[in-house]
């Protein structure tokens, strides 16, 4: 009796194992990023990508900052309200100080646009690097990227 009961439990781990690597193949993982909602900032010189730069600007330049914003099916999202932080080089005395700040309206194909210009070189803090930082809320859900570009 013993003797089968230890072939039933054998027989019954084989088969778990078995099934377990059979599912495995059968059902591929899935990306949880797959599933969130995203948003994603670039200017007109560069920067597409998460968390990517954006190119390099002179003093006086046009910057034109664009926020794609996309539902987690990857589909674009009209009537977002995106919130667009720009801030300017760091000095020792004040750090990193906000130059401009905005909300922009995502279109039908989820884009939402916000435009400035570089101060002039005489004014504080505007050569070196700035950074922008946009969020924007899907679903209960904040959704940010940081872009950062230079001023020469």
């Amino acid at each position: 009796m013993k003797k089968e009961i230890t072939i039933a439990a054998c027989s019954a781990v084989a088969l778990i194992i078995l099934l377990g690597s059979v599912s495995y193949l059968l059902f591929p993982k899935v990306s949880v990023q797959a599933y969130t909602a995203s948003i994603d900032v670039f200017t007109q010189k560069a920067g597409p990508g998460k968390d990517e730069p954006g190119g390099t600007f002179a003093p006086l330049e046009w910057v034109n900052l664009t926020a794609q914003v996309r539902n987690a099916s990857n589909n674009p999202l009209g009537g977002r309200l995106v919130s667009f932080e720009v801030y300017k080089p760091a000095n020792t005395t004040t750090g990193a100080t906000i130059a401009i700040a905005g909300i922009a309206t995502t279109n039908s194909s989820g884009m939402a646009i916000y435009n400035f210009r570089i101060p002039p070189s005489t004014a504080p803090n505007t050569i070196g690097s700035w950074l922008v930082y946009v969020t924007v809320s899907v679903d209960d859900q904040v959704v940010v990227d940081t872009l950062t570009f230079s001023v020469q």
